[in-house]
């Protein structure tokens, strides 16, 4: 019986070679989309979780103090004229303010009025944030906010609601304003977050009733 010789390979072919690296090509290219694609989902993720919550707390921190408008510990029937104010159109971005007044002293004692007021600024980082006044002592609050937009409810007929809804400048009497509309446009801190390159942006919308002026 004659005995055969095994035959051992001993390299790849020029032609094996190239599909070789040709596959790997593809391989490593897929799994550097993917990374990118991953890393591009997380930014995302991350930045609209980020606007959210910045949204959050700028709607929360006027909300409530536009709920002390027009307090007074020793309740009377008349209503503050400038217990609520606010500009049109004057701040970055084009956005309002809205300025509170209330009194924080105990019934019988000297007045003590504290004013407030929100804005939008340029803040530390060089970008726009919602500001907070408080008695002429300025305080940033929260980043990202890009613009503030306000309306005023002005009940006309005295039924404790609201009529319609304007802006500072168009209302015809600030002390028959007994609601007010929040407009709060956040946006992403970060850019390249679109397919233009840019940022995100959302409008966040809240109606506050000034329930100090309500029976």
């Amino acid at each position: 019986m004659m005995n055969k010789t095994r035959q051992y390979q001993q390299g790849l072919s020029l032609i094996e070679l190239m599909i070789a690296i040709t596959l790997s090509i593809f391989i490593t290219a897929a799994m550097i989309t993917l990374f990118v694609n991953s890393k591009q989902n997380y930014r995302l993720n991350e930045n609209m979780s980020r606007l959210q919550e910045n949204a959050r707390f700028a709607v929360s921190f006027i909300a409530r103090d536009l709920r002390m408008a027009d307090y007074r510990t020793c309740v009377t029937a008349d209503r503050r004229a400038d217990a609520i104010a606010g500009t049109n159109d004057l701040g970055v971005n084009g956005s309002d303010t809205v300025t509170i007044i209330w009194q924080t002293n105990e019934c019988g004692a000297t007045p003590s009025i504290n004013t407030t007021t929100y804005s939008i600024r340029t803040g530390s980082s060089g970008e726009p944030a919602l500001f907070r006044s408080i008695n002429g002592v300025n305080t940033e609050l929260v980043e990202g906010i890009e613009s503030l937009q306000v309306l005023y409810g002005e009940d006309t007929d005295n039924d404790d609601a609201p009529n319609y809804f304007v802006d500072s400048a168009s209302i015809s009497n600030m002390q028959q304003a007994i609601s007010v509309r929040l407009t709060v446009v956040a946006r992403t801190l970060e850019t390249n977050l679109t397919t233009a390159g840019g940022r995100i942006t959302r409008n966040f919308t809240s109606t506050v009733t000034l329930r100090n002026r309500l029976p």
